[in-house]
């Protein structure tokens, strides 16, 4: 072999060792930078995850705060509730004639059937009561301020605005009602308790809070 070609052949195989090298260091830097770039992601993903989880703690807490504080208010509910007593499982009401309204009542209130007031032969004045309608379960509360009524078995005179409520049928001169007697401040208790129910923003599934709708 004559010695230029020995040249050339000595030029080529080191070229080719060179590019040999340089392939190896740059599929084991490619190889470095996708171990690196996988742990990245893999850190990324176990910050994720940990996010994710103390959110989910987080909202699992806020669930456990409301279901308690739900609770809370139904025990209240239920609690106020017990309080009521039945005067009358089932008796008849009638009400006012027209004729009645500026008179004084006996308990020398000024009567109007614009208002919510009833009379009743033995309750106190100033006593409040619920009364249903036991064919349609409406129910309006009243305050006792005049005796009465004093014809047959009835039990109870409502004042116009009342009985309609009740009924909204302006041929009925008569009801069968349940009549309850609420403990004092029973409606004021009852709304604070009401607000406190609307004032929470997530409700669990699975709780009617129609339960306790009047």
């Amino acid at each position: 072999m004559k010695r230029q070609h020995y040249l050339i052949l000595i030029g080529l195989i080191t070229l080719t060792g060179i590019l040999g090298f340089v392939g190896s260091n740059s599929k084991e830097e490619n190889a470095d930078t996708e171990v690196t770039f996988g742990k990245e992601m893999a850190y990324a993903d176990n910050l994720s995850g940990t996010k994710l989880s103390k959110d989910s703690s987080k909202l699992d807490e806020k669930k456990a705060d409301v279901d308690n504080e739900l609770v809370k208010i139904n025990d209240e509910l239920n609690a106020l509730e017990e309080e009521v007593e039945v005067a009358h499982e089932e008796t008849t009401a009638s009400y006012y004639h027209d004729k009645f309204n500026g008179r004084r009542t006996a308990s020398g209130k000024v009567f109007s059937n614009k208002f919510y007031t009833a009379a009743h032969k033995t309750l106190p004045f100033g006593t409040k009561v619920r009364v249903t309608n036991l064919n349609n379960d409406e129910t309006v509360i009243v305050e006792i301020n005049d005796r009465g009524p004093f014809v047959g078995a009835r039990q109870l005179d409502l004042s116009k605005k009342a009985f309609m409520d009740l009924t909204h049928n302006r041929n009925r001169g008569t009801l069968q009602v349940k009549v309850e007697v609420l403990p004092d401040d029973y409606e004021e208790k009852r709304t604070e308790l009401e607000e406190e129910l609307n004032s929470i923003a997530f409700i669990p599934n699975g709780l009617d809070l129609n339960e306790f709708a009047l």
